[in-house]
């Protein structure tokens, strides 16, 4: 009968403590979703995507990112001719995902990058970072333009009006890493 009892009195407590804590994260309500109501306002989003991650692999879960962005203003808006541009600035580490030469490594990247590309998407590579791990532009695909430097390109397409969207990039971040250095090619001068 002790047993019985201390099952019940045990229960009581566990009872009131779940009822405590539930009353008291009801005080902070539930989330709702919404988008922008004035979405269409805007007529087009201008992004420009800092790349400068210390490891190449990075750029494949960015890439989600850049996927959920197309896909939301798809389906959310704004709905005008062209609803969205999105340049990509890459000046570190993964650069080395767009030479031709480490084709076989990233292939899986350099495909949905491909894709990107041909739903608007601009690819730009800098000019410096390319000479430090050894990429001309003619070791480069095609769907990308090398440009001077990344942050003379990062503040070009700033003045244009683009909102610098740097979700996930490690910056400060040289060209070089431990990460990449499998990737590198003898630097150019």
């Amino acid at each position: 009968m002790n047993y019985l009892k201390l099952l019940v009195i045990l229960s009581v407590f566990i009872f009131q403590g779940h009822a405590f804590a539930a009353s008291e994260v009801e005080q902070y309500g539930t989330a709702k979703f919404q988008s922008y109501q004035d979405i269409e306002s805007v007529k087009q989003l201008k992004v420009v995507w800092d790349f400068n991650f210390q490891d190449p692999k990075s750029v494949n879960g960015v890439f989600n990112n850049l996927a959920a962005l197309l896909k939301a203003t798809a389906e959310y808006g704004p709905h005008d001719f062209e609803p969205i541009k999105v340049v990509i600035v890459s000046h570190g580490p993964e650069l080395v995902v767009f030479d031709k030469r480490n084709y076989a490594k990233y292939k899986d990247v350099v495909e949905r990058a491909s894709n990107f590309a041909k739903q608007g998407v601009k690819f730009e590579i800098c000019n410096n970072a390319a000479k430090a791990v050894g990429s001309r532009p003619e070791d480069l695909y095609g769907f990308v333009t090398v440009v001077p430097a990344g942050p003379y390109a990062l503040a070009y397409w700033q003045s244009k009006g683009y909102s610098l969207n740097a979700v996930g990039a490690t910056m400060p971040t040289g060209p070089l890493s431990e990460l990449n250095k499998a990737d590198v090619h003898p630097k150019i001068e």
